[in-house]
């Protein structure tokens, strides 16, 4: 995990600025040797700025879907040092399609070299900024296929999701065909209908702005984590994980920790021969906390 401080500039609320970030990565029991998902958390902008990403190598694409989330991975660490200030919404949107494009290209690469079309990933990501007069601050989100961000507000106890899959169940949901319900055991909910390599302009990239309260807590996960927990069950497991995950020495919640469990939550139900839901698939999260102390 990383953490930073830095003293407030002018025009910002009074206090400091922490950044805090951090990320769990987890391989499906059918494949304890490796996985195919990804995560990347940085500080950027000098600490007042992050970014977190998750990545999920499509399964048809075995094995060498891993590389193809490992394209994107590095192409977002390659971009994300070039933000030295607190970036703009039109930057922060900019650098994601820029580096998701650019690793499109990698992977397309690969996909003609083996032979296989079905080496590819998904891709969720987002990069908090700021408004030109500072005084607000927004988190640019970046979404490919059906990896997810959420936003949590630990005053409240809520939890929203803030991406939209481009999944197969997710057409049938918005075409009122079934429930986010249905969506959630349906037989073919792990068909994707958008992935990096089949994108053809970096504007066919997902791109999302949300404002941002001191204090909001950013989610990105796998669908090993969305596909074994419930869409009911998985407000009360973040509260639950994020308050077993205090840390009473810093009086606050230990983002690793928490990653750490609400992935052990899913590996229990993915181990459980009661769950009905239980879906075998690598597992991830990221996390992303802005606060002022």
């Amino acid at each position: 995990m990383a953490d930073s401080s830095v003293e407030s500039s002018e025009g910002e609320k009074s206090g400091r600025l922490l950044i805090e970030v951090a990320s769990h990565v987890a391989a499906s029991p059918d494949h304890p040797e490796y996985t195919a998902d990804r995560a990347y958390t940085s500080e950027i902008a000098g600490g007042r700025s992050g970014v977190i990403a998750i990545m999920d190598g499509v399964g048809s694409g075995g094995a060498q879907s891993a590389k193809a989330a490992e394209f994107v991975q590095s192409q977002i660490r390659k971009e994300s040092p070039f933000i030295i200030k607190m970036p703009t919404i039109n930057q922060a949107a900019a650098t994601l399609k820029k580096a998701i494009f650019a690793a499109r290209d990698e992977i397309q690469a690969l996909q003609q070299a083996r032979g296989n079309e079905n080496i590819d990933t998904t891709v969720s990501a987002a990069i908090l900024c700021e408004s030109p007069d500072r005084q607000r601050r927004f988190m640019v989100i970046a979404n490919v296929g059906d990896s997810r961000i959420y936003k949590y507000s630990p005053s409240t106890g809520t939890l929203e999701q803030i991406t939209k899959d481009d999944s197969l169940v997710q057409g049938l949901v918005d075409q009122g065909q079934i429930t986010p319900e249905e969506a959630f055991s349906h037989p073919r909910r792990n068909i994707v209908t958008k992935t990096v390599g089949s994108l053809s302009d970096p504007n066919d990239v997902g791109i999302g702005v949300f404002q941002v309260k001191d204090g909001d807590i950013f989610i990105a996960v796998s669908d090993g984590i969305s596909d074994n927990i419930t869409p009911h069950g998985l407000p009360f497991a973040v509260r639950n994980e994020f308050a077993a995950s205090y840390d009473s020495i810093k009086k606050q919640a230990d983002l690793k920790k928490f990653a750490q469990r609400i992935i052990q939550r899913a590996e229990n139900i993915m181990s459980s021969s009661s769950a009905s839901q239980a879906k075998h698939d690598d597992a991830s999260v990221a996390v992303l906390r802005t606060r002022r102390v």
